[in-house]
This record gives structure tokens, C-alpha cells and sequence, in this order.
């Protein structure tokens, strides 16, 4: 392929990335206090999390193998336009004919009477989103050697990290007008990127790379070749994060009084006025900072002097100790630094698992396989919500300490098998996955 073409292609699936995560980077720091203020719980935005990783988990795997059939860009345009209309559901329902739907909704269903809506959305974002990422991540297999992967990925992963930074800034100014508008904003960018990958993408599979038939591969089957230790990890770190990120909300609030008002903030020594968001936005904005230094920076040159298994092994126990210690943060300086930790471990692993799983993948099955890692990423986070609601139920600081542990346990594990590779090389083996 000619490298102007190319380097064109990665542009564009870079700016696509950035724009997708800079819509999450808006929501993530208002969507604990919107929630809230409907009367949701922990456990109900556990569920409501859990909720939108269960359709992933569902679809996923289906969305890649149709991009390795019908390509990779009618994917990525159908994912991001129910990225767009999943938002636009969200920022209305908090109007009165939503509230009156998400009160039958409860009648019916047990659950909160306000936010029976905002588990419609998770369910359109969630089923439609999913094709996003596998189709993506295919995209870079199609047009680049498996040894140029580790550094794309890592890019991608960086252009992400940016969305991250500016995100909760947007959020942060959005929020001073209404509560909604970071929601509605996110729509319209999930619609923007969509445009943009139409005009601007070209399509990465030719008419004669489609294979005639597609042998699904089920999670089960999976399991059984060379890649199922790698989707298993996928799956445990997935529910380790996603208990964090269903509670982070309500830690702030539990530990140092936080909401949706201005109030006071312990910086280290001294406090500042800010509201929940607004603390949410600057944690959010350092992870994103790191994330793009440690992704655009570090990991590709980390996957090459230590390969991807060393690398996650190493990602692995900075991601656990940056956990473990927010919960001994004592101001938004301390809670900003471990967090940062985190990211950084994060930026280590994903990028290598990735790496791993294309490498490994025949390149007909590269949709499909990283669907199915999809979906291993999506039922950690279809658990891991409701599970550190409950636990948050117990005690704050338990889902911390539980993930911790975890992110440990894994790393132990991934040494063996490390080794193990070294002495016999069938544990691991770089053959590619074909059925």
C-alpha cells in the first residue's frame, strides 16, 4: 500500500478515535451527578453500566464479523451514529415525557421510577457502539505489518488519551448552563465523526479479501485456542476497572462531600471551591494527559524492548497499585497522582493485549477475533458494576482493595505463563487463530 495512503488512513482513524473519546471524556464527569439527582444509587448506575456492556458483550463479537464481510467502514458509521442517538436519549430523559415512560418502565420492571429511559439509551448505545472498536482495531490490522502493530495501537490508544483531556474541560464548561448539555454535545459529536468517517475514510478490505464463508467463533471456543488466556485476562482486568468506574462518582461524594454544587475541595493543605464534576474534570483530564504520553510515548517502544507479555505484566502491577491507593487519597492532588498510575498501567496493557490478539489472529478473522476480545472486555463490564455497587454497599473502599488484589493475582499468573513459554512454547503459541 502507498504510505501517503496509508499515513492518510491511520490520520483519519486517529481523529476518529479522538472525537469518540472526546464524547466520553464530556460525560463521564457529570453522568454520576445527573444520575443522582434522577435518584439513582450506586447500584443503579452500576446496572445502567453493566447494562450497556452486556449489549456489547452481545453484539461485538457480531459487528466484527460483519465488518470482515462488509468492510470496516459501514461499521464504524453505523457505530458511531447509535453512539450520537444513544446520547441524544440521554439528554432527554430528564424531560417530562421521558420521566412519565421511565415511571412505567419501573412500575413494570422494580427499578428506580426516573431512569427506566436511561437504560433505553445503554441499550441503543450498547448495541450499535459495539462495532466501533473491533472494526477500528481491524482497520489498523488490514493496512499494517504485525510488526508495525504495537505502535499504532499505541497511537490510537494516545489519540484517545487526548479525547480524555479535552473532554472533561468541555464537561466542566458545559455544566455551568445545564446538567443535560454535556449529553446533547456528545450526540452531536458521535453524529460529527460518523460524517467525517464517511467523507474522508477510505475502505481498508478489498472485494476479494471478504472470505465467501465466516466460521463463527463462539467465547467458549475461544477459550480453547492459543488467544484464551489473553481474552480471560481482557475479561478480569474489564471487571476489576468497571468497578471502579461504576463508584468513582459516589467516592467522591462519600469521602471528601462532593455534588453537583460548589463546595469545598481539599487540594493537599489547603481546599479550593469546585464542584463534583468540576473534580471530576481535572482527575480525568491528568489521566488523559498521562495516557497520551505514556500510549504515544512509551508503549510502543515497551512492547519492542520487552514484548507485549512482559509489558502487561508491568502494566498490570502499576494499574493495581494506583487502584489500591486512591482510596488513601487525602486531597485531589493525592487522588489525581494515583489515578495517573492507573492510566499509565492501563496505556501498558490494552495496547499489548491488542497487539497480541492481531498477531496471533489469521488475517481473514481479524474482525471477528477482536470482536470476541470485545466482548471479553464487555462481560468484565457487564459484571463488574453491579458487583462494586454492592461492595460499595459494604464498605467505600472495597471495590479499591477487591480490584487491587485482582490486578495482582493477574500479573502472577501472566509471569508464569511467561515463563512457562519460555521452557516449553505450546502454553503461548504464535500460531494464528483460524477456526
Amino acid at each position: 500500500m502507498d504510505s501517503k495512503i496509508k499515513a492518510r488512513q491511520i490520520i483519519v482513524l486517529a481523529v476518529g478515535m479522538f472525537i469518540f473519546t472526546l464524547g466520553f471524556g464530556v460525560i463521564i464527569p457529570v453522568m454520576p451527578y445527573y444520575a443522582n439527582n434522577l435518584g439513582a444509587t450506586a447500584l443503579d448506575l452500576g446496572l445502567l453500566m453493566a447494562t450497556f456492556s452486556a449489549m456489547q458483550f452481545v453484539c461485538a463479537p457480531v459487528w466484527g464479523a460483519i465488518s470482515d464481510r462488509i468492510g470496516r467502514k459501514p461499521v464504524m458509521m453505523i457505530g458511531l451514529t447509535g453512539f450520537g442517538l444513544a446520547f441524544t436519549v440521554t439528554g432527554l430523559s430528564s424531560e417530562p415525557a421521558a420521566l412519565a415512560i421511565s415511571e412505567v418502565i419501573g412500575h413494570w420492571t422494580g427499578l428506580s421510577p426516573h431512569i427506566g429511559v436511561l437504560f433505553i439509551s445503554e441499550v441503543i448505545g450498547g448495541t450499535l457502539s459495539s462495532g466501533i472498536w473491533p472494526a477500528t482495531l481491524a482497520f489498523i490490522a488490514d493496512i499494517t505489518k504485525p510488526e508495525e502493530r504495537g505502535n499504532l495501537m499505541g497511537q490510537m490508544g494516545a489519540a484517545s488519551g487526548l479525547g480524555v483531556i479535552i473532554g472533561p474541560a468541555i464537561s466542566g464548561f458545559l455544566t455551568s448552563w445545564s446538567l443535560t448539555l454535556p449529553f446533547f454535545a456528545t450526540a452531536g459529536i458521535g453524529f460529527l465523526t460518523a460524517v467525517l468517517a464517511y467523507l474522508l475514510l477510505p475502505e481498508s478490505r478489498v472485494p476479494g479479501q471478504q472470505p465467501e464463508v465466516v466460521k463463527k467463533v463462539s467465547m467458549l471456543s475461544a477459550i480453547k485456542t492459543s488467544l484464551g488466556f489473553i481474552f480471560i485476562l481482557t475479561m478480569l482486568i474489564s471487571f476489576a476497572g468497571a468497578m471502579i468506574d461504576g463508584t468513582f462518582g459516589y467516592f467522591l461524594m462519600g469521602k471528601f462531600g462532593l455534588s453537583d454544587q460548589p463546595g469545598p475541595v481539599p487540594l493537599l493543605f489547603w481546599t479550593v471551591q469546585m464542584t463534583g464534576p468540576g473534580v471530576m474534570g481535572v482527575v480525568f483530564a491528568f489521566m488523559g494527559i498521562t495516557g497520551v504520553v505514556c500510549q504515544g510515548l512509551l508503549v510502543g517502544k515497551a512492547i519492542s524492548t520487552l514484548g507485549e507479555q512482559k509489558t502487561i505484566i508491568a502494566g498490570l502491577i502499576i494499574y493495581s497499585a494506583g487502584i489500591i491507593a486512591i482510596y488513601f487519597s487525602v486531597g485531589i492532588v493525592t487522588l489525581a497522582l494515583f489515578t495517573c498510575l492507573i492510566e499509565v498501567g492501563f496505556g501498558l496493557i490494552f495496547p499489548s493485549l491488542n497487539t497480541l490478539v492481531s498477531k496471533r489472529t489469521d488475517p481473514d478473522r481479524q474482525g471477528e477475533m477482536l470482536g470476541v476480545m470485545g466482548s471479553f472486555n464487555s462481560l468484565g463490564r457487564v459484571i463488574g458494576p453491579p458487583a462494586g455497587g454492592l461492595m460499595f454497599a459494604v464498605h467505600i473502599g472495597l471495590p479499591y482493595f477487591v480490584s487491587g488484589i485482582l490486578g495482582f493475582i493477574a500479573a502472577g499468573v501472566m509471569a508464569m505463563l511467561t515463563r512457562a513459554e519460555k521452557r516449553k512454547a505450546e502454553i503461548l503459541p504464535t500460531s494464528v487463530v483460524k477456526t
